[in-house]
């Protein structure tokens, strides 16, 4: 018989989801005040009109704002140089525009702006102190589908030269309003839809497996599910770019982020997380290249477990990719397997050899990797079979 886990729904941001939802940002920015900062992308944002239409909108309520223009994964040494060019001028709010990165610099400065010292002190296994939850407001609108981070209280922060990629993370830093507009995702890349897109599959699949998934958010997940096998081979392959199918994906990533929040990840992203910090792999597509090898792992061992609960868990991802409504469970567990693996080879992933993932950076990642809410725990020398395979 499946128990339940103690359940803790809290708070969400206000969230604004559907195509013209940007158009909302002017007048939510300035329901905090006259002064903004806003963080945005690199080119591609300028270079399809959006920004010049926000930026349009955001004077037009009568904003005064800074923009600042993100073109990598935030570090310590980025968001400690915004806070300290920023100096004391006054912030009512900070919005960010952009992809998972440029949402999770926001956040961070959104919170470090209220915050004595360097990010690097409040960083998860780095610093040795902890945040207070102080932040000046904060908007994220997100022009990529993958991280959720719109729906997280975290913000990934990542340093190459000494290896790690960690997590400033408080309750209180969970956006205060989240514009999620599918149309911001249209004519987004193919491989950065993929990688995006992988990393939002593997959070749903972890969480809705993890062991402390809640079973209010389980239809949710599922749905989210579905609807990612349905759009992103479509938008990667260049088969088609509709909204409705950008708004599928949208969704997905955004219970993807809530759904890790609450119920936390496992081996996939145990193992991309130090991968992503050793060594430059596009987050999303480690996590695509090790969510089958992983898996396979995974399912294998709750079966060996008699792990009943974890079986039905894989088994309803299984017959929901399937179509069907139930069915035995350990043919759904070997659904779950074939529709994954069929799946992500369609995308004909490179090794990850290719991003610098050698014998070296393997070993350190293995040590470095948890997977402390997967339903089976792997082992160092499976971890390392499972990278062999995608090296």
């Amino acid at each position: 018989m499946e128990t339940l886990n103690d359940l803790h729904l809290s708070g969400l941001p206000k969230i604004f989801f559907g195509a013209g939802a940007v158009l909302r940002l002017p007048a939510i920015a300035r329901s905090y005040g006259r002064q903004a900062l806003v963080l945005i992308g690199g080119q591609s944002l300028a270079a399809s009109g959006r920004w010049q239409a926000i930026a349009a909108g955001l004077a037009g309520a009568g904003l005064s704002y800074r923009v600042f223009s993100i073109r990598s994964e935030p570090t310590a040494a980025l968001i400690d140089g915004i806070t300290a060019e920023l100096g004391r001028a006054p912030v009512d709010v900070v919005a960010a525009v952009g992809g998972g990165s440029v949402i999770d610099c926001g956040k961070a400065v959104s919170a470090m702006l209220a915050q004595e010292g360097s990010v690097k002190d409040y960083l998860e296994g780095v610093g040795t102190q902890k945040p207070s939850g102080a932040k000046v407001p904060f908007i994220a609108v997100p022009t990529t589908a993958g991280t959720g981070s719109e729906a997280t209280t975290n913000a990934v922060v990542c340093d190459r030269s000494t290896g790690y990629k960690k997590s400033l993370r408080h309750d209180a830093y969970l956006p205060d309003v989240a514009l999620v507009d599918p149309e911001l995702t249209l004519g987004t890349p193919e491989p950065v839809t993929l990688a995006c897109g992988l990393d939002a599959v593997a959070q749903l699949v972890e969480s809705f497996t993890s062991t402390k998934a809640e079973a209010a958010l389980d239809a949710p997940a599922l749905k989210a599910l579905c609807f990612a096998a349905e759009s992103l081979l479509p938008l990667a392959l260049g088969q088609s770019d509709t909204v409705a199918l950008r708004g599928k994906m949208s969704y997905a990533a955004l219970v993807s982020g809530i759904m890790l929040s609450r119920a936390g990840l496992g081996a996939v992203h145990g193992l991309a997380g130090p991968l992503g910090g050793l060594c430059p792999v596009p987050h999303g597509l480690a996590c695509g290249r090790l969510l089958f090898p992983v898996m396979t792992f995974v399912v294998k061992k709750v079966i060996d477990e008699n792990n009943g609960p974890a079986i039905r868990r894989f088994a309803a991802i299984g017959n929901a990719f399937a179509g069907l409504g139930g069915g035995d469970d350990l043919s759904g567990c070997r659904r779950f397997l074939e529709a994954l693996g069929r799946w992500t080879r369609s995308f004909r992933l490179p090794p990850l050899s290719q991003f610098g993932m050698t014998a070296e950076v393997m070993a350190k990642a293995v040590l470095l990797a948890d997977n402390k809410n997967s339903p089976a725990r792997l082992s160092p020398a499976e971890m390392k079979v499972v990278l062999e395979t995608v090296r």
